[in-house]
């Protein structure tokens, strides 16, 4: 297969679950025996060297202006240079996507966009006024000329529909790193731990989870609520004064983790919670089930597996139904939730490893780029 080439926005952490889901697509991809892969985006100034962590070839840009719109005039030039037989663009919204349609344009390279959520309905009504204006600047024509969209799951596959998009859709789902598990950390206290890990973000629903566990605490003192997560827009300090109204006690805030720290804070949970308003993926939800954590989410995520698999809760986004799930999940033994939080492992191990989503996404490429027929994970309808 010829080159290949994901152009993304910022490269780092600061990326939420795509600085975790593309490196490891570029990752097993090179172990299927695809050896020429680039990737393209912009350079984090707070994190310069998180850039390399993406992919064996990264060219990062110095944007100016707005950081996340990533301005990088040097984009078009880069992609030119590179000659790539077939891009995947990462996200939308941002100076990346017409970095792509102006190469496009020029040279008439094949390209899959991947939205990453950025078409849910919540997340088109965040900001919405800006995003009319980059519609109509570019994102329409640069999602109009797309070979093929890829979205995580049905769901996500449902919203483009409904936001007008025609083109083929490829449901791929993220893959996900089910590393080797390491033992419990001991713990001086015998407190058991609830956890939410991910951006705070009004999009996360923390506010509800706040109020939802508020009317419970009280009545759990042998759980502890740990909130870690890098913060955006001042939404922590916001939530932190939400927990001082209610009168929540004993939270424990910690700040963006990753690594190490991240796999200990999952394995020294009891029951993980993300009562979001819109995810494509949610990519901590399959982290935490690969640390054998059983899960509470809502029906805005595409996690429905819970249920079936017998080691979650899949709930409305209400308070009173996280209420109902807390209050189960936490009058449950620990050996009951050991018992589900296996049961997701497996279910990771079987159908989310990251070889088998690669080996998906090449056959994707070598359609889009008109090497073999349509496969099975392309729907035109």
């Amino acid at each position: 297969m010829s080159r290949l080439c994901f152009v993304s926005g910022i490269l780092s952490p600061a990326a939420g679950g795509l600085s975790a889901s593309v490196p490891n697509l570029v990752a097993a991809l090179g172990r299927c025996g695809h050896g020429s892969i680039e990737v393209v985006g912009i350079e984090d100034p707070a994190n310069a060297e998180a850039a390399s962590d993406w992919g064996p070839s990264v060219h990062a840009h110095r944007a100016n202006g707005p950081r996340k719109f990533g301005f990088a005039t040097g984009m078009s030039a880069t992609l030119a240079r590179l000659d790539p037989g077939v891009v995947d663009v990462q996200g939308l919204w941002t100076y990346s996507s017409l970095a792509n349609l102006t190469h496009h344009r020029r040279h008439g390279t094949p390209y899959l966009v991947t939205p990453r959520g950025m078409l849910d309905p919540w997340a088109r009504v965040n900001s919405k006024w800006k995003k009319q204006i980059v519609r109509f600047w570019f994102e329409d024509k640069h999602l109009a000329r797309a070979a093929c969209l890829r979205a995580t799951a049905e769901m996500e596959a449902d919203h483009f529909r409904e936001f007008g998009l025609r083109n083929p859709i490829a449901i791929v789902p993220n893959g996900v790193d089910v590393p080797q598990l390491k033992p419990r950390p001991i713990r001086d206290d015998r407190r058991r731990r609830l956890l939410f890990l991910s951006r705070i973000h009004p999009k996360k629903g923390l506010h509800i989870l706040l109020r939802a566990w508020a009317s419970l605490s009280a009545s759990r003192p042998d759980w502890e609520l740990v909130i870690a997560g890098p913060d955006e827009a001042g939404h922590t300090a916001e939530m932190q004064a939400l927990a001082e109204r209610l009168r929540l006690t004993g939270i424990v805030w910690m700040p963006a983790v990753e690594g190490e720290t991240k796999e200990a804070l999952y394995r020294s949970a009891d029951v993980f919670v993300l009562p979001t308003h819109a995810e494509n993926f949610g990519l901590v939800i399959a982290e935490a089930l690969a640390q054998e954590v059983p899960v509470i989410t809502t029906k805005n995520a595409p996690w429905s597996g819970l249920r079936d698999n017998q080691c979650g809760w899949w709930i409305d986004l209400t308070e009173d139904s996280l209420r109902q799930a807390l209050m189960e999940a936490t009058a449950l033994p620990r050996e009951e939730l050991h018992e589900m939080g296996m049961r997701g492992r497996v279910w990771m191990e079987r159908d989310f490893g990251w070889d088998a989503i690669a080996q998906q996404m090449l056959q994707v490429y070598e359609w889009v780029t008109g090497r073999q027929d349509r496969p099975s994970c392309v729907h035109i309808d």
